[in-house]
């Protein structure tokens, strides 16, 4: 008789007995006493006494599964070697998807498809358990010091999330394949929120204290990955800490939702330091420490590396956004988070910020950068897109605040007169419609319901392009623009503790060292190098990235371009009444555009391949319009721009051709610049003294440039003829006295400069003064230098301004109310170049002051030149020698020497010569009309004495106070030259009197 084979003397199991096998190795349970007890394998002996009082069979079969699954889990007493219950769940998940692919090998169709349905059915209970114990941990026994379930879940996500090139090792082992899909994705919501709500505060708290230079992609990819199951996506916007509620002792609600909401904890990240909520590692540490001795190349390298860093967080924080967006269960909860930001950091506009009340400008600029890509499918197309945007959004949104910013040209009674009839028009409008829906639903309520009815209807009818063009309006106002803001204060105090340091530096070496010097060169260096870290860490962020840059710029673009459609559109002259709706948007909108320009003008690159014609042709537009835009700082800004657009400046060949082939620049550019730089006199503010020459600095600097533009340079002559008595003659006024005051200020300065450098040239009697009386002493030198560096420059494009509009346009300069003044200015340069006085102006290195007095001696002989080529009525040459303060005959005659000395072209010393001789001739003649008419009569002649003694009191007193009260004086002396002129020597009392009365 032949052997039994292997196969049939196995025992024959039944399905029963199978299903008993795979379900006990799954749950790791016995229902009998185990041969050879395993530690992981637990004996449910209430569990089998309880099937046998049943009078069941001791099998793990499907029905008793969830028993066998909730004993196995309720032990009061688990096996050693046990896991914590949500461990124990994942894992058996993964021992069931084992199981599974197993079975696949049996051949019995009916026996394999039990099994299979056995075994899903056990998944199904373990993830739904999963569940159960993730939202409500205390659910099950658990053992001391396991973790929360939540957190399991999270290194499961993280793990899940790492990167093959990511050098930081994943916190944990990943979970079974399949586990985190079929967890959160085949839930329900009531089902998986209880869980989410803990997963996402942890996950909050994975990145709340990390730096751009931190581990936060993991953590962000696991936040991509859960917004994309919108059950998870709802379950965070409907978290306690989406738009946070509570209320922290100290701290802001800005600031609030920074560091408490689950987003705001990723906007957090960033290069930029946060002083009160600091992230790890620090990155100005880590990466600029100790800049100026480090090589070029790993500087770069740095700002390469915080440049890439920070564009994976926009554009992860981009897609969770988008993502919400898109899904109508969590849309309207995303915009309410951005509007809740904006709105309780409005703050951040105001000149100091409070760090504990606002959120940080990482996170703000961060919220600009995603913004800003959001808003990319529009600025792409923008010409047909900026229609959707509804300026009633401004006036009428019920989500974020406009009402309280500063409008371009209306006050704030008036965009509330603007809103009130929005709204009155919206319910005549709706009056119907609104009355047969209130009907049909037998509501009662009040005129005042109604119209928050039609507010709420009109509300949801803006469309998303138009929210989020506003949004990022005031987002970027609130975070790019003002980190910009921070960057320039932060060079501003960098240089001036730089100087310092330097100055300190400089009297140690001199050999004037004391304990308190080294304690201030320690203090200044620690400041120095703190700043410089911050200034890094804003231009690695900002400055550097290109995109990101011109993203703002291409949304500036779409901000011009609507605001145009305002007014009817690119097209001169504008209409005569500015458009109420243009009149109250906010002032930002169009400052903001202006900053960014400016800022992208001066870094190199930036501005390239980028179309600025909708730019220039706005500026055109505005920059000369008191009615249209009432901030002459915003119109200075504009001029700003364009001198910075000038093609020596700028570097770029394409801008050339915007002045040269713009239309709207040929027409009117010039006109506007001219009839600004009058307008500027008085900004309203009380720093508009030196304000104003700043802004006529960059408007001297573009007229000198389009003067060489043979079409501008026309243009110029026509205004010049056109307004001969009007702007220009103004124009010239100004420019007039501001030569007067800026030459004046820096020869004073010049004098006081040279008197403290006498004093340090005498090292022996320097020496003895004390330490702290040697660094004021050296403080004010500084402080002087660069007053009179300023001043300097300005006075030269002044007279050079004067020099070459005097040539081809002499007769503005002859009229009858201007010759005088222009003869004494001019008398008055050549009285400080040339007069017996020029040889205490003499400083060692006048250059460095912008003092070249050889080149404004050639200026100031030119224009006496030019003007007597125009003199057709011979009228110059008497005006000159009317000045009794400065005119001398032996005045020209040394300034032609000088001429003759230096190198004067020939042409000019021979005919200023002659001018020379034609105003002692006009003295001669004067005096002997003088003689002939005899004195002036006593009773006029006190009063014009008085005048005359009045003026130079006042010139005493006002140069020994501050620059602020020279405004006042300008106006006084102004006048007292005018009537001065008309005085002195007068030939006629009655025209004299009339004239003085004038």
């Amino acid at each position: 008789m032949a052997s039994p084979s292997p196969a049939s003397a196995r025992p024959q199991r039944s399905p029963d007995e199978v299903e008993d096998i795979i379900l006990r190795k799954i749950l790791l349970v016995a229902l009998t006493p185990p041969a050879n007890p395993s530690p992981a394998v637990a004996y449910l002996e209430l569990t089998a006494a309880e099937l046998l009082s049943e009078s069941r069979p001791l099998l793990a079969l499907r029905d008793t599964a969830e028993r066998l699954l909730i004993d196995r889990l309720s032990l009061p007493d688990p096996p050693a070697a046990s896991q914590p219950p949500f461990t124990f769940l994942a894992a058996a998940f993964g021992r069931a998807a084992d199981e599974a692919r197993k079975i696949s090998t049996i051949r019995d169709a009916g026996l394999r498809a039990r099994l299979a349905q056995s075994i899903a059915h056990l998944r199904g209970l373990i993830l739904s358990y999963a569940r159960i114990v993730a939202g409500n941990p205390d659910t099950f026994p658990t053992p001391p010091g396991a973790p929360h379930p939540a957190a399991e879940l999270l290194v499961f996500l993280l793990a899940e999330a790492a990167d093959s090139l990511d050098p930081t090792p994943a916190p944990g082992a990943p979970p079974p394949p399949g586990f985190i899909d079929e967890f959160l994705g085949g839930a329900d919501y009531e089902s998986i929120e209880p869980a989410m709500g803990e997963l996402y505060e942890r996950l909050r708290q994975s990145v709340e204290k990390v730096s751009a230079l931190g581990d936060f992609q993991r953590p962000l990819r696991v936040l991509r990955r859960l917004v994309g199951i919108p059950n998870c996506a709802k379950a965070l916007v409907n978290h306690p800490k989406w738009i946070p509620k509570n209320q922290i002792m100290l701290i802001g609600e800005g600031r609030v939702m920074e560091i408490s909401s689950v987003l705001g904890a990723f906007f957090h990240v960033s290069a930029i330091r946060d002083r009160e909520f600091a992230s790890k590692p620090d990155v100005g540490q880590q990466c600029f420490s100790e800049a100026s001795s480090r090589r070029p190349a790993d500087l770069l390298s740095s700002f390469t590396t915080i440049k890439s860093v920070m564009n994976g967080l926009y554009d992860g924080l981009k897609d969770v956004l988008l993502i919400l967006l898109k899904n109508v269960d969590t849309r309207e909860k995303v915009l309410e988070y951005i509007a809740e930001v904006i709105n309780k950091n409005a703050s951040r506009s105001g000149m100091q910020v409070d760090p504990l009340k606002c959120a940080s400008s990482g996170m703000f600029v961060n919220l600009s950068a995603v913004m800003l890509r959001l808003c990319e499918p529009f600025l792409d197309n923008m010409e047909s897109k900026k229609d959707k945007i509804d300026v009633n959004y401004l006036f009428c949104n019920n989500r974020v605040n406009f009402k309280d910013l500063t409008a371009i040209n209306a006050s704030s009674d008036e965009v509330l007169s603007l809103i009130e009839s929005i709204n009155s028009e919206r319910d005549q409008n709706n009056a119907s419609g609104e009355a047969r829906f209130m009907e049909s639903q037998e509501a009662t309520s009040s005129g005042k319901n109604s119209t928050a009815l039609v507010r709420c209807s009109k509300k949801e009818n803006f469309s998303f392009i138009c929210e989020c063009f506003f949004m990022t309006a005031r987002v970027l106002n609130l975070g790019l623009m003002k980190a910009i803001s921070d960057v320039k204060h932060i060079s501003q105090q960098l240089a001036r503790f730089e100087d310092d340091l330097g100055s300190n530096r400089a009297m140690r070496d001199q050999g004037g060292g004391s304990p308190q010097l080294e304690q201030d060169i320690n203090r200044l260096e620690k400041i120095v190098e703190i700043l410089t870290q911050d200034k890094f860490c804003y231009e690695a962020q900002i400055l550097r990235d290109g995109a990101f840059l011109q993203r703002a710029l291409s949304f500036y673009r779409l901000m011009i371009l609507w605001s145009v459609n305002l007014v009817g559109g690119f097209k001169m002259p504008l209409p005569s009444q500015c458009p109420k709706e243009f009149s109250c948007i906010p002032e930002h909108f169009l400052d903001d555009a202006m900053d960014l320009l400016v800022l992208t003008s001066r870094i190199p690159k930036a501005l390239e391949s980028f179309v600025l014609d909708d730019f220039l042709s706005f500026i055109i537009m505005f920059m000369g319009s008191t009615s249209y835009i009432k901030n002459p700082y915003l119109k200075a800004k504009m001029v700003e721009v364009l001198n910075c657009w000038m093609p020596q400046r700028s570097g770029l060949s394409s801008t050339a051709s915007l002045f040269e082939g713009h239309q709207l620049c040929l027409d009117y550019l010039v006109r506007n610049l001219l009839k600004l730089y009058v307008d500027i006199e008085f900004t309203g503010s009380h720093t508009q003294f030196f304000d104003k020459f700043n802004i006529r600095h960059n408007i001297a600097e573009l007229l000198e440039y389009l003067w060489d533009v043979p079409s501008h340079r026309n243009a110029w002559r026509q205004i010049a003829k056109e307004e001969e008595k009007g702007v220009y003659l103004n124009f010239l006024n100004f420019l007039i006295n501001d030569s007067i005051y800026l030459l004046d200020e820096s020869l004073n300065k010049i004098l006081e400069l040279k008197e403290i450098e006498a004093e340090m040239a005498n090292t022996i009697e320097w020496e003895r003064r004390p330490a702290q009386e040697r660094e004021e002493r050296l403080r004010i030198f500084h402080q002087w230098e660069n007053i009179v560096r300023f001043d300097m420059k300005l006075a030269n494009e002044d007279v050079g301004m004067l020099a070459f509009t005097s040539e081809q346009i002499p007769a503005p300069f002859l009229l009858p109310e201007m010759v005088e003044r222009v003869a004494s200015m001019l008398n008055y340069f050549l009285l400080q170049l040339a007069g017996p006085q020029r040889k205490s102006l003499t400083v060692k290195d006048p250059e460095k002051y912008e003092f070249k007095p050889k080149q404004l001696l050639k200026q100031i002989a030119t224009i006496y030149v030019h003007i007597s080529r125009g003199d057709k009525e011979a009228v110059f040459p008497a005006a000159i020698s009317k000045d009794g303060r400065a005119y001398n005959d032996q005045l020209f005659a040394s300034a032609a020497n000088i001429l003759w000395r230096i190198g004067g072209d020939p042409q000019i010393i021979k005919e200023f010569t002659q001018l020379a001789g034609k105003a002692k001739a006009a003295a001669s003649e004067a005096l002997d009309a003088e003689a002939i008419l005899g004195d002036i009569p006593d009773e006029f002649l006190d009063p014009i004495q008085e005048l005359v003694q009045t003026r130079w009191r006042l010139l005493e007193v006002f140069h020994s106070i501050s620059k602020l009260a020279y405004q006042s004086f300008h106006c006084c002396q102004s006048i007292l030259n005018y009537q001065i002129h008309y005085v002195g020597r007068a030939t006629n009392m009655k025209v004299f009197w009339i004239k003085l009365i004038l």
